[in-house]
């Protein structure tokens, strides 16, 4: 637990630091906006997501964003992967569980048993996409939201700190990051475009920077209460054991409160029955 806590802590602190303090100076958040959405616009941009962080593939395709006309600013590939990932949601989804704009999409794929042979920077930068899809996993409706807000706002940290909470349990123990919240937005954005696809596909998307032992997020249709419909929920295996437990002792109350209900019933119609009228 001391672990956890100091480990929630530290995330929280890097997270809410202002980029100015947590980094030199960058170019400005606009700039790499106006980038993405020329990315997206000229070039759909769903050629970035397809290729695997860290690769000569992924610069390449910057590359070619250049070339047409999309010039990226100088910040890590990363940030400029992320801010194409949110442009890329708000144009095919707009929200987790939202049906997709298009036909195809396709996003680049993790294979476990190669993830050791990578470089360490690579390695990073696919733990930081598993993070984003852990946490919009665990609370889709306010990463959804994150992507409406403006960057650096009061309203964008706002959601961060409503966020916060899940954080802890979407790093593998002792595992540190350091993130700037540029760095937490990049993240969410391309986790929540995961996500929102998974959805569509009753797939699984594998992670890795997760305590979850079975590195999946998996997807499940589930009964929607008060209705006939049935939802596509899409969570972690621990995730998921957590929500069956939360079921579990909500099925309990309601069995407690209805044999509590029938004894004072019965204890009413018992006193109705034997007391003498008065």
């Amino acid at each position: 637990m001391k672990n956890s806590l100091l480990l929630a802590a530290s995330v929280i602190a890097a997270a809410l630091v202002p980029p100015a303090v947590a980094k030199a100076a960058l170019p400005t958040a606009a700039s790499v906006e106006q980038f993405a959405k020329c990315a997206v616009g000229r070039y759909e941009g769903a050629e970035l997501l397809a290729t695997q962080p860290g690769t000569a593939e992924e610069a390449e395709v910057i590359a070619e964003y250049g070339r047409r006309a999309c010039i990226a600013p100088a910040v890590d590939l990363g940030v400029l992967r992320g801010a194409v990932a949110e442009e890329l949601f708000k144009a095919d989804f707009g929200s987790i569980g939202a049906q997709p704009r298009r036909d195809l999409i396709e996003i680049f794929t993790i294979d476990l048993s190669e993830l050791e042979a990578l470089d360490q920077n690579a390695r990073k930068r696919i733990d930081y996409v598993a993070f984003g899809t852990c946490v919009a996993a665990s609370d889709p409706k306010k990463s959804s939201m994150l992507l409406t807000t403006t960057v650096e706002s009061a309203e964008e940290k706002a959601v961060f700190t409503e966020l916060v909470p899940h954080f802890a349990s979407c790093l593998a123990q002792g595992e540190r990051f350091t993130f700037t919240r540029g760095d937490l937005r990049s993240s969410l954005a391309e986790g929540a475009y995961r996500l929102a696809l998974a959805h569509t596909l009753d797939d699984e998307v594998v992670v890795t920077g997760t305590r979850d032992p079975s590195k999946r997020v998996q997807c499940r249709r589930v009964a929607v209460t008060g209705s006939r419909f049935r939802d596509n929920v899409c969570l972690t295996e621990a995730q998921w054991a957590k929500r069956g437990r939360a079921a579990e002792y909500a099925a309990e109350e309601i069995k407690r409160q209805t044999r509590q209900y029938e004894e004072i019933q019965t204890t009413i119609e018992t006193l109705t029955r034997f007391t003498p009228a008065q």
